[in-house]
């Protein structure tokens, strides 16, 4: 009581007055600076973006599993934001609608308007996105005249020195034997210098222009992590960025994809093979364990390399021609290969089969995939490229058929640019497990070519989700990022497959296991649903989320041939046949895919999925179409004429419109973009032959492979791709308007030239 009365007689004081004032005055200094400081990190903290894209999604078929209630997910960021389709590239094609989505420029200023483009000098087709090329190591064809003489030099240096130091005398013979010494391990180095560094390496090139999105926002000081974005090979650095390139990284043999099948079936064949399954024949009639060979990377610094430049400065091709062979038997004798190859070792009987390499060993069963095999191949003993593949038993009896898939690289091989800083995806593959690297993921060849089932198309599609969408919760989680961009490509795989079985009126369509596949289809979709719940789940709650994909999907019932038009019409002239081409023409060297085509007689050929080129004066090597009136000419006539054509099948037109790069782009390169393209309507798509050069004998013909949906050749109109976001959106979504939209979420400035606008309310600028 006293305690009590002596304080009450205190805060009744002058004193104890200022004291109440003053605790008061802190106490709402305090609640205050509560209130404040919270508030000011929250308006000064960078919102974050999420962006999911997924290959292929088809926005006709969201709508009606939506409907069917498959989709929660979906249909929550429906309801609170937006679901739009989304105008796409022209073509709708991967490489070129991701890559307008990357740098916010139509196809005609980045340079990717098509999966294929040619040399106009050559009129050889190479990827547009990316093709290899080679860096010079070190100083090149130098380096073993310039390194010994330094490190010689340095030596000398280093004696002579170290004599002229020495109060003592020292002996001549001392001085004689140093110097010998160093010649000799100045001679060490030469010969090491030239067995086994090589004088250059081969290294991507991606002709994606414009600068991507997230290096923008990296410029800004955002952190960004990209993984699996198309087009992203090489990866590039950026500011703290962390990247895993996607489509354009290729196989360990530098091919899109190249699976293989083991077998002693000596009728095994891929049809007519245009995909390039590997086929390994093996002896059923030789001691087990017999020994098949996978064949891996092309030995291009030490074989192919050396080759070329043999014939560098020849003028004349058959003076060409003979030193390469000559360097080639040289090679040869010294044991120089041109691939890297490693034995396999198998063993079966009527329900199993047993691999062996690199002692690695496994028994499968029918149906069975094996774990992860390590494959490393030593091109000398200081240059390796690691990889690593997965076997799959499609049957042990009464025939062998092993396949193996395509040889990816390693993740943790920190040597090859598959992402950036270059051991990220080394630090995915510790705290994951492994994944694919390739950009094509998915094998959609092997059932294409009638060589693997349904079964095992899709056990090793999800398997392959399985382990990004492990990798995707893992780092979203982590939120030590202000954009996150992930992509999925499985959406895309199984409708090109599998839409066979979503038409009744394709020539594939089988109404027994239609119900079963369709189930499929849907299940992969549910999945599509069941990621984005997953991201919304782990994401920032404040975070916005954008979903989309770069196109939808049609039918592909009937193939149509343009080449064969182009010649039936008089456009084209041949001199013979040109055969079967096929994927595998793409990357030999000595290729000439037109090369049956009489070009003084052609004045238009076609090339890639819809694109026409005329043979014009001073652009190809042996044009003869002058430029202005006579190329107008024909341009009118290739417009007006190609959507005449009338499939006499059912007499639809296979061609809605045709299109010059004026109507579709500006600011293109005139030497590089196609003249024209041709679009199609659904159920029609450009043949794979004329794709790749060839001129087969019918205009129009069934498509008769799994491969059964398509998109790339469509007209844009068709195949609409899908957009939602978990915000309301201000205008219908335009694919150009990506890059604006996420950099405005972001709070980053717009770059200059950028085609696109923010369409997200709170993106606007």
């Amino acid at each position: 009581m006293r305690i009590a009365a002596k304080v009450g007689s205190l805060l009744k004081s002058r004193a104890g007055k200022l004291l109440i004032a003053g605790a008061v005055t802190l106490a709402a200094a305090g609640a205050l600076a509560v209130w404040i400081i919270p508030a000011t990190r929250a308006a000064g903290t960078s919102p974050k973006v999420v962006v999911i894209g997924f290959d292929g999604a088809d926005p006709g078929l969201v709508r009606q599993y939506m409907a069917e209630g498959r989709m929660p997910n979906l249909q929550r960021l429906a309801k609170e934001g937006a679901f739009n389709n989304l105008t796409v590239t022209n073509p709708p094609q991967t490489p070129v609608s991701w890559g307008a989505f990357i740098t916010g420029l139509n196809p005609g200023r980045n340079h990717v308007f098509d999966f294929l483009t040619r040399d106009p000098k050559t009129y050889k087709p190479h990827f547009a996105l990316m093709e290899e090329g080679s860096k010079t190591l070190l100083l090149g064809r130098w380096n073993r005249w310039v390194f010994p003489p330094f490190l010689l030099a340095i030596w000398l240096g280093a004696v002579a020195a170290i004599f002229k130091l020495r109060r003592k005398p020292i002996m001549a013979w001392s001085y004689v034997a140093l110097t010998l010494v160093g010649f000799a391990i100045a001679s060490l180095l030469f010969v090491f210098i030239v067995i086994y560094l090589p004088i250059r390496t081969p290294w991507p090139i991606n002709h994606l222009e414009g600068k991507p999105f997230w290096q923008v926002a990296a410029e800004a000081g955002k952190r960004c992590i990209v993984i699996r974005m198309p087009d992203t090979f090489p990866a590039a650095p950026y500011p703290e960025g962390r990247l895993v390139a996607g489509l354009g990284v290729p196989d360990i043999r530098g091919r899109v994809g190249t699976p293989y099948i083991f077998t002693t079936d000596p009728a095994l064949t891929g049809g007519d093979n245009e995909f390039s399954v590997d086929i390994v024949a093996v002896s059923e009639y030789d001691p087990q364990p017999i020994t098949a060979t996978i064949q891996g990377p092309f030995n291009k610094p030490f074989y192919e390399y050396a080759v070329d430049d043999t014939s560098v400065g020849a003028t004349d091709p058959q003076v060409a021609q003979r030193a390469k062979e000559k360097c080639q038997e040289r090679l040869k004798n010294e044991g120089v290969k041109p691939t890297i190859d490693l034995p396999l070792k198998l063993s079966w009987g009527d329900n199993s089969c047993t691999y062996e390499v690199q002692g690695q060993r496994g028994t499968l069963a029918p149906g069975q995939w094996s774990p992860w095999v390590t494959l490393d191949f030593a091109f000398n003993p200081l240059i390796h490229i690691k990889g690593m593949a997965r076997f799959y038993l499609i049957k042990s009896s009464p025939q062998l058929q092993l396949y193996m898939s395509p040889i990816h690289f390693s993740p943790d091989d920190e040597n090859v640019p598959i992402c950036y800083p270059s051991d990220y995806s080394k630090k995915l593959m510790k705290r994951f497990g492994p994944f694919k690297t390739m950009g094509w993921a998915v094998d959609t060849w092997t059932i294409s070519s009638n060589l693997a089932g349904e079964d095992q198309f899709l056990s090793d599609m999800n398997q392959t989700v399985d382990a990004f969408e492990k990798i995707m919760n893992g780092t979203i989680a982590d939120k030590d990022w202000d954009l996150y961009v992930f992509y999925y490509e499985f959406t895309d795989r199984i409708a090109h497959v599998l839409w066979r079985y979503m038409d009744p009126k394709h020539p594939m369509y089988d109404a027994a296991k239609a119900p079963q596949y369709q189930e499929e289809m849907r299940k992969a979709y549910e999945r599509m649903d069941k990621i984005v719940g997953e991201a919304m789940e782990k994401m920032p709650k404040d975070a916005t989320l954008i979903v989309l994909s770069d196109h939808g999907f049609a039918s592909f019932r009937r193939a149509v041939n343009y080449n064969r038009w182009l010649v039936d019409n008089g456009y084209m002239t041949l001199k013979a046949d040109t055969g079967v081409m096929t994927l595998q023409d793409l990357f030999d060297d000595n290729r000439l895919l037109f090369k049956n085509v009489d070009w003084s007689k052609t004045k238009v050929y076609a090339l890639g999925l819809g694109n026409l080129y005329i043979n014009l004066k001073g652009r190809e090597r042996e044009g003869i179409v002058n430029p202005g009136a006579e190329y107008d000419a024909i341009v009118k006539d290739l417009k007006e004429k190609l959507p005449r054509i009338v499939d006499p099948k059912d007499g639809s037109n296979p061609v809605k419109a045709v299109y010059t790069r004026d109507e579709m782009y500006k600011g293109y390169d005139p030497d590089l973009t196609a003249d024209l393209r041709v679009s199609n309507t659904p159920g029609y798509r450009v043949s794979w032959q004329t794709s790749l050069g060839g001129v087969p004998e019918a205009l129009l013909e069934d498509n008769l492979k799994a491969w059964s949906g398509d998109h790339c050749s469509m007209d844009p109109s068709f195949v609409p791709g899908m957009f939602f976001c978990n915000r309301p959106i201000e205008k219908e979504p335009n694919m150009l308007d990506m890059a604006p939209s996420v950099l405005g979420l972001l709070g980053v400035p717009l770059p200059k030239g950028l085609e696109g606008a923010p369409i997200v309310k709170e993106a606007k600028q």
